[in-house]
């Protein structure tokens, strides 16, 4: 391992020089009150065997307002990267994934920023009273990934890309050889379009100096594995990795569970802070630990467990033995529906247009501890779930109707952004959005404004789905509650209901034998 990590650090070393990422000075040299950030090395085994070595920065050392000013950075949304998996199918679009090496690298700094001299291999060692200054952005600078966005979405406009103002790092090109989408998650880029329109970009890409992997496969893209089959318009992202890390973390923890449950949560199942008998220390790591995987494969492909997961969230300061046994339950569903992702099945609607539809529900004073209502929403587009929330609503509301009319509310906002959206990407959604809520009262005070007893107290804020409505922009509809889809992220559901909502949103890892 010693040799080949030795060869990795020659060959990180050997590529900073080459952009030159520095220049060497002596200590002398440094203006007086600045003092030098330190650096590590790093190493890592990746996935497919390599040894790879990288020289990063500590950027807990820097100071803000002199080694850094501005450090955020946009990554793709995951409700965008969805949308733009459902264009692919529907169009029939081609997909790559864009690599690209040592992209911290490329970054300009607009700050003056002083690094100890790094240990480098024996034929480039520096002296004891050298240091180095930063020409360019490296590894673990607090402003690294800002200055490395800032540098490729300046070579993709020079490209003839063009960002919206919804997500803007989601960038579409057009012109006669077709259309091509690119979607940033920092040095990782998917670009999905027409083939040969796809390949000019690589190409103009490179010719800037960008030294890019590519990949046809999208079996490792933000830790996901996304099949897609164009012909039959079908496909599901689904996370394989992290199921192996739940089973290798949880597997003996939940062994003592024989039973195979039908759903992730205990229906009916409330989590309350008052009154519980706190865990043991290591038993509340393991919960934390538990409960921040699950979040993360709620994110992207299985939205089935999100309200019994934000139960969980609720006491991850000080959880309850209750609390334990229910992630554990949450984990052996998951450990045993583990072929399950999220369904990628796109279809237009009867007249041809695409078109998006939504599900909103709460359920009333959920928490007997604080009162608080429950906001559930799944929204579909052309058929696809891409953004979905189970969440505790901010404030108490006094009746059922104000409760699912804030959840209704929040769900309208997530409409209207992924509708700038597809604009923007010259996607035309069919009008009025639809939006199915199973509370009569709600969908009156969305189609009216009225000043009651019952109403005149409601945040002003909400109101903006009385604009959406009268300007024809959704429409509110009544569905029955065992039809709302949302019911699912608002409370543990029965088997039936469970299987009823979920058949729409998941589906087995089975059928990639058909694709």
């Amino acid at each position: 391992f010693r040799r080949r990590f030795r060869e990795a650090i020659r060959k990180e070393f050997r590529s900073m020089l080459e952009r030159k990422v520095w220049r060497n000075i002596k200590r002398r040299d440094i203006p007086q009150g600045r003092r030098c950030v330190k650096c590590k090395w790093v190493f890592e085994i990746k996935r497919d065997g390599r040894f790879k070595a990288r020289l990063v920065a500590c950027g807990y050392s820097q100071i803000p307002g002199i080694d850094f000013h501005n450090s955020y950075a946009p990554t793709i949304s995951d409700v965008s990267l969805r949308a733009l998996l459902t264009i692919l199918l529907l169009k029939k679009y081609k997909a790559k994934i864009v690599d690209v090496e040592t992209a911290f690298l490329l970054g300009n700094l607009d700050e003056d920023i002083y690094m100890e001299a790094p240990e480098a291999p024996d034929e480039h060692e520096l002296g004891d009273d050298e240091c180095v200054k930063l020409e360019k952005s490296m590894y673990g600078l607090v402003q690294s990934a800002r200055q490395y966005y800032i540098k490729i979405s300046k070579a993709l406009r020079k490209l003839g890309f063009k960002g919206g103002y919804a997500d803007p790092c989601l960038m579409m090109k057009k012109n006669e050889k077709g259309i091509c989408y690119i979607a940033i998650w920092v040095d990782d880029s998917l670009l999905v379009g027409d083939e040969e329109l796809i390949d000019d970009v690589i190409k103009g890409l490179e010719d800037q100096g960008f030294k890019l992997k590519k990949e046809d496969n999208l079996n490792d893209y933000l830790s996901c594995q996304i099949k897609l089959d164009t012909e039959k318009g079908i496909g599901w992202i689904h996370q394989p990795n992290l199921i192996k890390k739940l089973e290798l973390h949880f597997g003996e923890i939940v062994g003592d569970l024989r039973t195979k449950y039908k759903t992730p949560g205990t229906p009916g199942k409330v989590i309350v802070r008052e009154g519980i008998t706190k865990v043991s220390v290591k038993e509340q790591s393991v919960y934390r630990t538990g409960v921040g995987m699950l979040l993360f494969l709620i994110k992207h492909s299985r939205p089935d467990i999100a309200n019994p997961v934000r139960e969980l969230t609720k006491i991850l300061d000080g959880a309850s033995y209750s609390a334990y046994k229910e992630m554990k339950r949450v984990i052996k569903f998951v450990l045993d529906t583990k072929l399950l992702g999220l369904k990628l099945e796109p279809r237009l609607n009867e007249n041809g247009n695409w078109w998006i539809v939504a599900y909103s529900d709460s359920d009333y004073a959920k928490d007997p501890s604080t009162r608080k209502s429950v906001t559930g929403f799944i929204v579909y587009f052309c058929g696809v779930p891409v953004s979905w929330m189970s969440k505790s609503q901010k404030s108490v509301t006094l009746s059922s109707s104000e409760a699912e009319y804030v959840a209704l509310s929040e769900t309208a906002k997530e409409i209207r952004f992924l509708y700038q959206l597809l604009k923007e990407n010259e996607i035309e959604v069919e009008l009025p959005i639809v939006v199915k809520v199973d509370n009569i009262g709600a969908i009156f005070m969305a189609e009216n404004i009225s000043v009651s007893p019952k109403t005149k107290h409601v945040d002003i804020r909400y109101r903006f789905v009385n604009d959406m409505v009268g300007e024809k922009f959704l429409e509110v509809i009544f569905v029955g509650t065992i039809d709302n889809d949302a019911d699912l992220f608002t409370k543990n559901v029965k088997g039936d209901l469970y299987e009823k909502h979920s058949s729409k949103i998941v589906f087995s890892y089975d059928l990639s034998e058909e694709i």
